[in-house]
C-alpha cells in the first residue's frame, strides 16, 4: 500500500503537468486572437464596401442609359424643330429642348458624381485591401508561432505521458482507477498530501481521529470534505518540498 501511495504521490505530479501542458495549448494567444479579429472586421468592411461599389456601377450605368436615352431625345427634338412652320408649335418644341437639356445637364452632375464616390470607394476598397493583407500576414505568422509553441508542447506531453504510463503499469488496478476517477472529478488532483490535520486539496481541517489514523499509514483514506485520497505529508514529504517531475 505504501508504494502505491508513493507511486500515486509521484503520478499526480505528471497528471498536473500533463493538465497544465493541455491548458497551454488550448489557450490562444492574445496576439494571434487580435490579429483574427482585426482580419475579420477589415474583411467585413471589404464586403460592405464592395457591395456599396457595385450598387453605384449600377446606378451609373442605369444613369448613362438615361442619359442616352435624353440625349437621343434632344436630337430628335433638333432634327423635328428644322422642320417645323407654325411659331405655336416651334415655341413648344423650343420649351421641350430647353427642358431636354436640362435633363441632360442634370444627369451628367449625377454621373459626375457618381463617378467620384466610386473612385472615392475605389481608392478606400484598395486601402482595405492593403491593410488586410498585412494582417492576414501577421495573422498567419503568429498562427505558425502558435502552431510551433503546441507542436512542442505536444512533444513534452508525449514524454510525461510515457513516464505516467511506467508508473501506472505499477500501481494496483483498484487504488489506480479510484485515483482517477477522483482527478477528472476534482480538476486533476486525485490525491492530496495531510499536513498539521489540513487536506491540501481542500484546506480544510480533517476530524483528529482520522489525522491519527492516517499517520498509522495501513490503508487508503479519503478526505470526509472533499473525497480526495489523501496521505500523511510529513512521512511522505517530510520537508514539503514539491518535486517537480523529471522531464525524459
Amino acid at each position: 500500500m505504501q508504494e502505491d501511495i508513493a507511486r500515486l504521490i509521484e503520478l499526480q505530479k505528471y497528471d498536473l503537468e500533463i493538465l497544465r501542458l493541455e491548458r497551454a495549448m488550448a489557450e490562444i494567444p492574445q496576439s494571434l486572437q487580435k490579429a483574427k479579429k482585426d482580419s475579420e472586421i477589415l474583411a467585413e468592411k471589404l464586403g460592405i464596401l464592395q457591395k456599396s461599389l457595385e450598387e453605384k456601377e449600377k446606378q451609373k450605368r442605369l444613369f448613362e442609359e438615361e442619359l442616352q436615352e435624353e440625349q437621343k431625345r434632344l436630337k430628335q427634338t433638333q432634327a423635328r424643330l428644322t422642320q417645323i412652320r407654325g411659331s405655336r408649335e416651334y415655341q413648344v418644341l423650343l420649351k421641350e429642348l430647353e427642358e431636354t437639356k436640362k435633363t441632360i445637364k442634370q444627369k451628367e452632375d449625377e454621373i459626375l458624381k457618381m463617378m467620384e464616390e466610386i473612385e472615392a470607394l475605389q481608392k478606400e476598397k484598395e486601402r482595405i485591401e492593403k491593410e488586410l493583407e498585412e494582417t492576414q500576414k501577421i495573422f498567419e505568422e503568429e498562427k505558425q508561432r502558435f502552431e510551433e509553441y503546441c507542436r512542442a508542447l505536444e512533444e513534452e506531453k508525449k514524454r510525461f505521458e510515457e513516464k505516467r504510463m511506467q508508473i501506472a503499469s505499477r500501481i494496483s488496478t483498484q487504488i489506480l482507477k479510484k485515483y482517477e476517477l477522483i482527478a477528472k472529478k476534482k480538476g486533476g488532483i486525485g490525491i492530496a498530501g495531510v499536513k498539521a490535520g489540513i487536506c491540501e486539496g481542500c484546506y480544510m481541517a480533517i476530524p483528529p481521529q482520522l489525522y491519527n489514523e492516517l499517520q498509522k499509514d495501513n490503508r487508503y483514506y479519503e478526505c470526509p470534505h472533499c473525497k480526495r485520497l489523501i496521505y500523511f505529508k510529513d512521512k511522505y514529504q517530510p520537508e514539503e518540498k514539491e518535486q517537480t517531475p523529471e522531464k525524459a
